[in-house]
């Protein structure tokens, strides 16, 4: 059984992303995947199922649950009164920046049912952490300046999961084959470090030594979306990045990121954002767009 692919990108000068969760009605997101870390912070009420590779956990008020790189994962909430929650994504390029590969770390830290002294001081850290980035994403559009301290506790948060719940990272459980996994992260990585030149699925192919039809069958099956959907998909995040903190024009942004021309970068980008670049750049004072490229 195949599992959803769920592009993660982070907002604006942020080196995470952030989601504020605020609802009283109940919810389902089902099995998917990411190559991002995930943190769920319950602030109230209970999110009644997280189930992550295997294992369930309720997950109440306080509780946090760090879920790894590639783990598949869905989330099931009932209907309740106060339900809030945050959850934190950091992306493979924070811990490359940190000379760190994402697929050689792995984190135990599920608050619930944990009892040990120094362990619950650890997790009580990390929920202050938690907290304050939560506060300060929330207050984001009146202190303009919050991005500033979301940074700081980004990478505060980046060195407490590192010092207290690093693990030993163990191989993937079967519901993806490990070589599967080791490929698509390969292809991946080729893409990211490739984006600003011409490629193509006969080059990604030649690159790896397999036939382009078994490419694109391989990575629409495993990813849900075809090959240049996931490259037009990592290129439009720089140009984002772009778009909102330069002042190139359109078409070097477009030609930098590896669009082969303005009207290709528009076409795409207005797919996501509903807005032609230029005019996303100047309503871009409106924080928070969300994607649906995937």
């Amino acid at each position: 059984m195949e599992y959803a692919y769920e592009w993660v990108e982070t907002e604006g000068h942020f080196p995470i992303k952030i989601i504020y969760h605020e609802s009283d009605e109940a919810g389902y997101i089902p099995n998917h995947w990411h190559e991002s870390i995930e943190i769920s912070y319950v602030l109230s009420g209970t999110i009644d199922e997280i189930y992550v590779d295997g294992k369930t956990y309720t997950s109440r008020e306080g509780d946090i649950v760090v879920i790894n790189s590639n783990s598949i994962h869905s989330f099931t909430v009932d209907r309740g009164t106060g339900q809030k929650a945050i959850s934190v994504f950091i992306p493979p390029e924070l811990l490359k920046e940190k000379g760190i590969q994402i697929d050689e770390v792995a984190f135990h830290c599920v608050s619930i049912g944990e009892r040990g002294e120094d362990r619950l001081q650890q997790l009580q850290e990390l929920r202050m952490i938690l907290n304050r980035m939560t506060d300060a994403y929330l207050n984001r559009e009146k202190d303009h300046f919050s991005y500033v301290k979301i940074i700081a506790l980004s990478y505060e948060l980046l060195y407490v999961l590192l010092k207290y719940f690093q693990v030993p990272k163990e191989s993937h459980p079967n519901i993806h084959s490990k070589k599967h996994l080791d490929r698509l992260a390969q292809i991946f990585d080729f893409i990211k470090e490739n984006y600003q030149q011409k490629l193509s699925l006969t080059m990604i192919a030649n690159e790896f030594g397999i036939t382009t039809e078994y490419l694109s069958r391989f990575f629409t099956k495993h990813i849900g979306v075809t090959l240049l959907h996931y490259i037009n998909a990592v290129r439009l995040e720089y140009a984002h990045r772009d778009l909102v903190n330069t002042d190139l024009s359109i078409l070097e942004i477009a030609l930098k990121n590896g669009f082969p021309n303005e009207k290709s970068f528009n076409r795409v980008f207005k797919s996501v954002y509903k807005l032609a670049p230029s005019q996303y750049r100047r309503e871009s004072k409106v924080p928070n767009q969300e994607l649906t490229f995937f």
